[in-house]
């Protein structure tokens, strides 16, 4: 999933709305989202499921970050964007679903904040990338972005779609995969 190296280009790929920024493990993702809640004040994340909202504002409270700046995807409109400036803190496995919910969203970039030890990189193998990249001297706070990840991501959330033939709601991305991937 990270690195398609050998897949067929398509060139409506390179016009995609989303930046990822995968982190080794969530504590440093978290850690990266506090640090430009401090530096980014008009930022708000958005969470797509309720286990990541709670982790999230119980973070920001004990970061002494408003928890405010913490919404569920569900409950985003074009209202609450007004002078702000939108980050994801997890990706949704249904990349059509992402879509959905920014359609009419005037932004050329929306950055999405990952980990590799969450359920959708598992789902595609990133226990076994994590020791490998460590051993090659990555640190956990250090960020992966590149085109080519998020274009990977893309495919693999297009590949768990192709397995999901009724969709059953979750409470965690964990519990999503769980309820969905046949």
């Amino acid at each position: 999933m990270i690195f398609n190296l050998f897949g067929k280009k398509d060139a409506a790929d390179d016009n995609h709305v989303f930046i990822d920024r995968a982190y080794v493990n969530s504590t440093a993702k978290m850690n990266a989202c506090a640090e430009l809640a401090k530096t980014a004040p008009d930022t708000i994340f958005i969470c797509w499921f309720d286990e990541t909202v709670e982790k999230f504002k119980v973070f920001f409270k004990e970061q002494g970050i408003s928890e405010d700046r913490v919404i569920i995807a569900r409950y985003m409109n074009t209202h609450l964007l007004q002078s702000k400036t939108p980050v994801f803190t997890e990706h949704y496995p249904l990349h059509t679903k992402e879509l959905e919910l920014i359609k009419g969203w005037i932004l050329e970039k929306i950055i999405v904040y990952s980990a590799m030890d969450e359920p959708l990189f598992k789902h595609f193998g990133s226990d076994k990338l994590i020791p490998l990249m460590k051993m090659m001297g990555m640190k956990e706070d250090e960020v992966i972005e590149h085109s080519m990840v998020t274009k990977s991501i893309i495919k693999g959330q297009e590949k768990i779609a192709e397995q999901v033939s009724f969709e059953h709601s979750a409470s965690s991305q964990g519990d999503w995969m769980k309820k969905n991937i046949k």
